[in-house]
């Protein structure tokens, strides 16, 4: 296992790359405590190592420094550079072309009219016309670089706007954000409370914390401070006072008093797409939750009868005879997974303690069966970003309440994403999220669009047989 990092305080970021048999597995992580994983399976051990090496070279020339298990710097050996091919143009600057002697020129000899060869009679030649005219061609070649020329400006204008739009564009409070931010107490609870701010191009603005309702009202913005005048479901008018810190992606809600920071925001959409608040609602609403048959534990036995167990033993599920297995888990016993093919489906389950702590499914209170406060909900919610990192145009219905498996009560929804590639298509499936003691079980199930009411059966008889 190899630590790199870059910057200091807020700012700074580290990368760890692992390497486990054939397996590469590299985490990204910010100083916020947010993490990401990706992991890929290489032909051989000496692959998947080369790999592990170039990613090292990339990440030391991005200016990443490589750290020891004791955090200190590890020294890097100066590579030195290579020689430059000597230029020898220069050899042939003081060769001139050869001159040809000039001699005497020849004598014209007259032609006898018994050698004069016979004229030929002039034909003409079908389809041929007049000899071309130089100033068709001038123009024809003004006409092309015309073209080239506007091209080449339309292209820059594309840069300069894309440049614009990312880069030297002042950031916006209007748009959509969310966020979360949990409170931890030693030895006593862990719990989140999850925050969403909408603020219009109109002044207008909602809120909610927790989960619960939102809030409605307008908002003024004054140097640093966003200050909110809200109305509640019963209609009292309260007045909320922010230090807003702004980013071109984040938004700080600090405390004016304490200067505490209360909640870190994301921007999920931009103020182009959020508009006036009267007309951003239904736009941004998902899709109704979704609904499944009750199960049938016999049917589900003919569909998934083969058991596996990941190999750090975190759950056990059932999949349909014949589908290929892969496997694989962190030395730490933190996360696993599994993949299953069969034809042109695929299913894959992750199992990581991570997910299960952000839901605070260790000192949840008990909820009612489908309720939106329960764990399982806030954890099926916080993998939602993830799990649209890996497609493009993923959208998902809302939560719904999944039944049937071992592990009690789930939550699941149905998505569709674009299938890319020379034909395009889209590609439908399942997102099942279920809670261990310690662990939050995501099974992603997917196929091409055109077969998942066929294949749908068979993937919600694998999701429903997860067990500890």
């Amino acid at each position: 296992m190899r630590t790199f990092t870059l910057g200091s305080g807020d700012d700074r970021r580290f990368v760890v790359i692992e390497v486990d048999g054939a397996t590469l597995g590299v985490v990204q992580g910010r100083a916020d405590g947010s993490t990401k994983r990706a992991d890929k399976a290489l032909p051989s051990e000496a692959a998947a190592r080369s790999a592990a090496e170039r990613m090292a070279a990339e990440l030391s020339a991005r200016g990443y420094v490589e750290r020891t298990n004791d955090g200190t710097v590890k020294p890097t050996r100066a590579v030195a550079p290579k020689p430059e091919k000597p230029d020898r143009s220069h050899l042939y600057d003081d060769l001139d072309e050869p001159e040809v002697a000039a001699g005497p020129a020849l004598p014209r000899v007259a032609a006898t009219t018994a050698e004069a060869a016979p004229k030929k009679k002039k034909r003409k030649t079908a389809g041929r016309g007049k000899s071309p005219d130089p100033a068709a061609g001038d123009g024809l070649d003004r006409r092309v670089l015309a073209a080239a020329a506007g091209f080449g400006l339309l292209v820059a204008g594309g840069l300069m706007y894309f440049a614009y739009e990312s880069f030297l564009k002042p950031p916006s409070l209007v748009g959509h954000w969310r966020g979360s931010q949990m409170d931890y107490q030693v030895s006593r609870s862990l719990s989140i409370a999850a925050y969403q701010l909408i603020l219009g191009a109109d002044g207008r603005a909602s809120i909610s914390e927790g989960g619960g309702e939102p809030d409605v009202g307008t908002y003024q913005v004054k140097g640093d401070r966003l200050k909110l005048t809200l109305r509640d479901g019963e209609g009292e008018a309260t007045e909320r006072d922010f230090k807003v810190v702004l980013g071109r992606m984040s938004l700080d809600l600090i405390d004016p008093g304490s200067g505490k920071r209360i909640v870190q925001l994301m921007r999920i959409q931009s103020e182009s797409a959020i508009g006036k608040m009267a007309t951003a609602a239904p736009a941004t609403r998902a899709p109704a939750a979704p609904t499944i048959a009750e199960a049938d534990p016999a049917a589900d036995a003919r569909l998934a009868s083969v058991e596996f167990s990941p190999k750090d033993a975190a759950s056990k599920l059932k999949h349909p005879p014949g589908w290929q297995v892969e496997t694989g888990a962190r030395p730490d016993n933190t996360y696993s997974w599994g993949r299953f093919t069969g034809g042109s489906a695929k299913i894959q389950v992750f199992a990581d303690v991570q997910g299960s702590l952000m839901s605070g499914s260790d000192s949840a209170q008990p909820q009612e069966k489908g309720s939106p406060l329960a764990p399982v909900q806030r954890a099926h919610e916080d993998y939602k970003r993830k799990a649209a990192e890996e497609y493009t145009d993923y959208r998902e219905t809302e939560p719904a309440l999944f039944e049937g498996s071992g592990l009690g009560e789930g939550r699941f929804s149905l998505f569709t994403a674009s299938a890319g590639g020379l034909f395009g298509g889209k590609t439908r499936g399942l997102r099942v999220t279920l809670l261990t003691n310690d662990r939050r079980v995501t099974l992603q199930c997917e196929c091409p669009g055109k077969e998942f009411d066929a294949l749908r059966p068979t993937l919600l008889a694998v999701c429903r047989s997860v067990a500890r």
